[in-house]
C-alpha cells in the first residue's frame, strides 16, 4: 500500500512507466501464446500420429496400365509386413471451394474411407454433432469444425464436391489437425470423385482406386523401420512420423527463439523506463531517505522500499498487459474461428503467470540499481543535498 501511495503521488510519470512495462508485456503475451497453440497443435498431431505410418501410392503407379495390380500387391504386401496392425485404403483429393476467399491453415481435404475405418481410426473421427455415415450409405459426408465455419455450412445442408451433391450429416470434434478443416466421405463416393479428377487423356483409374493407405503400427513397433520398409513396395512412398515431428520441432525452436527475442526487446524498453523512473524517485526523495536513516532504517529497509515500488510498477504493467493479450488474442481468434481459419492463440496459465512473474522479476531488477544508490546514502549527506 505504500509503494501504491508513493506511485500515486507521481500519477503521469507512473502511468508512463507502466504503459512501457505493459506494452512489452503485452508483446509477450501474443507471442508466447502463438507459441502455446503450435506446440499445442504439434503435441497433439503427434499423439495421434505417433504409431501411424501414411503410405502414399505414387501418382505415376495410380494412372499407369497395371495399377490395379499394383495396388493390390502393394496392399498385400503392406497388409503382411511386420509391425502392422492394419492397413485402411483411403482417398484423399483436394477440396475446391466456390468461396473467393482463401482460409488461413491446414487445406481443406476430401477424405474417403471404408466403413469400418472408425475402428481404426477412433481418435480421429470424434463426432462432436449429428451422426457417422450408415454402412452402405451414400452421398453423406462429416465436415470438420473449421471446415463448417468456413464455408457457412452445418447439420442437413447440402455441399458440393466437385459437382456432386453430399449431405452433411455429422461435424467432427475439434482436434487442431488436418481433419479440422476435411470432409469425410464413404470411400466408393471418394472413388468416384477420384476418377472425376483424372484427366481425359490419361489412362482410366481401376475399378477400386484408392490414393493411399493409413497404416497404424503394432504396440511397440519401430514405426521409422517401418516407413522405410513401405518404401520399398513397389508403388509406395511413406515418410517416417518421427523425422516429420523432429523437423517441425527444430522449426518451433527457431520460431519461439525469434518471437520470444522479440518480446524481450519489447520488455527491455519497458525495464529502462522503471529505470530512469526509480533514478528520478531517488533524486527527489534524497532528503526523505536521509531522514528515515537518521532516526535508524537500515540500508535493507531503504532498499526493499524502493525495489518495493520497481516491482508493483511491473506488477500493474504485467496485469495490463496481461488483460490487453487476452482482449488482443481472444478477438483474433473469435474472428478467425467465424471464418473457418486456424485459432493461432491459447493462453494458458503457464502463459499468463509466467509473463506476470517476468514483468514483476525484470521490473525489480530494474529498480535495484537506483535502489541500492538510495540505500547507500550516508544520513548526513543525504540531508545535505536535500
Amino acid at each position: 500500500m505504500t509503494a501504491l501511495r508513493e506511485l500515486a503521488s507521481r500519477p503521469a510519470r507512473t502511468i508512463l512507466t507502466v504503459a512501457g512495462i505493459a506494452i512489452g508485456i503485452l508483446a509477450l503475451t501474443v507471442v508466447g501464446s502463438l507459441a502455446e497453440r503450435l506446440h499445442q497443435i504439434v503435441a497433439r498431431s503427434t499423439a495421434l500420429n505417433g504409431n501411424v505410418v501414411f503410405a502414399t501410392i505414387r501418382r505415376s503407379a495410380l494412372i499407369a496400365p497395371d495399377a490395379r495390380r499394383t495396388i493390390e500387391s502393394a496392399y498385400r504386401k503392406l497388409s503382411a509386413l511386420d509391425g502392422v496392425r492394419a492397413a485402411v485404403p483411403e482417398v484423399i483429393l483436394p477440396y475446391e471451394s466456390g468461396s473467393a476467399n482463401a482460409r488461413f491453415g491446414p487445406p481443406s481435404l476430401v477424405f474417403g474411407f471404408p466403413d469400418d475405418a472408425r475402428a481404426v481410426r477412433g481418435d480421429f473421427f470424434v463426432i462432436a454433432r449429428g451422426r457417422a455415415a450408415a454402412r452402405g450409405e451414400r452421398r453423406v459426408a462429416l465436415i470438420g469444425p473449421d471446415f463448417a465455419a468456413a464455408e457457412h455450412v452445418g447439420l442437413g445442408d447440402v455441399i458440393a464436391l466437385q459437382g456432386n451433391s453430399f449431405v452433411v450429416v455429422g461435424q467432427l470434434d475439434k482436434t487442431y489437425t488436418i481433419f479440422d478443416a476435411a470432409v469425410i466421405v464413404p470411400l466408393t463416393d471418394a472413388q468416384d470423385l477420384l476418377r472425376q479428377d483424372v484427366p481425359p487423356s490419361s489412362d482410366p483409374l481401376p475399378p477400386n482406386p484408392v490414393s493411399a493407405f493409413f497404416v497404424l503400427a503394432k504396440p511397440g513397433a519401430d514405426v521409422g523401420l517401418l516407413a522405410r520398409r513401405i518404401g520399398l513396395i513397389d508403388g509406395l512412398s511413406a515418410r517416417d512420423p518421427q523425422e516429420v515431428a523432429n523437423a517441425v520441432r527444430s522449426t518451433l525452436g527457431i520460431f519461439d527463439a525469434i518471437v520470444f527475442g522479440a518480446a524481450l526487446v519489447a520488455l527491455l524498453i519497458g525495464a529502462f523506463s522503471v529505470v530512469n523512473t526509480m533514478t528520478i524517485a531517488v533524486t527527489e526523495r534524497t532528503r526523505e531517505i536521509g531522514i528515515r536513516k537518521a532516526i535508524g532504517a537500515t540500508d535493507a529497509d531503504v532498499l526493499l522500499t524502493f525495489v518495493g515500488e520497481a516491482a508493483t510498477i511491473g506488477a500493474l504493467g504485467g496485469l495490463a498487459g496481461i488483460v490487453l493479450g487476452l482482449v488482443v488474442v481472444g478477438a483474433i481468434d473469435a474472428r478467425s474461428a467465424a471464418g473457418g481459419n486456424l485459432q493461432l492463440f491459447a493462453i494458458s496459465p503457464r502463459v499468463a503467470l509466467g509473463a506476470f512473474a517476468f514483468a514483476v522479476a525484470l521490473s525489480a531488477l530494474a529498480g535495484f540499481v537506483p535502489a541500492l544508490a538510495a540505500a547507500r546514502l550516508l544520513p548526513t549527506v543525504a540531508l545535505r543535498r536535500a
